[in-house]
């Protein structure tokens, strides 16, 4: 009971933080949208499908599939899930320290918190990949049979 007293008084002000952090990610991501539409974590490199087109058509085309897929959802999901990941990551290598045998340093916390953050943005590139790659592969066939 106490560990989670105080991992929820960490995860309070962990989340300040992972506000900041993902206000500024977000505002960073409105301002690439317009010269590079592609989702967050998602490239051309992502689909092997992608690979026999040119660049500036693979950009397009995952560009149609990914506004086709996640709608209004793709600029806030990756941010949601990074902010997540970033305060249970961030609140949890402050609250090891005070409830095991873990030095309580610099080190333990940035460690949780990278290891944390890692896995939010592996996370987010797996979603949104698993979530565009049936629209893009439509979108595909649809431009071959059109030409």
């Amino acid at each position: 009971m106490n560990a989670l007293s105080i991992f929820l008084g960490e995860f309070g002000r962990a989340s300040i933080m992972a506000i900041a952090l993902s206000l500024v990610m977000l505002m960073k991501r409105s301002r690439r949208e317009t010269s590079n539409p592609c989702p967050l974590f998602v490239g051309p490199k992502s689909f092997t499908v992608l690979s026999r087109f040119a660049e500036d058509q693979q950009r397009r085309l995952l560009d149609e599939a990914s506004k086709e897929a996640l709608a209004g959802w793709r600029r806030v999901v990756p941010v949601a899930v990074f902010f997540v990941l970033l305060t249970v990551g961030t609140a949890l290598g402050r609250t090891l320290p005070k409830v095991t045998t873990f030095p309580d340093s610099f080190w333990v916390n940035a460690c949780s918190t990278a290891l944390f953050a890692g896995f939010g943005f592996w996370l987010a590139r797996q979603l949104q990949v698993h979530r565009v790659r049936p629209f893009l592969k439509a979108l595909i066939e649809r431009t071959q049979h059109a030409a």
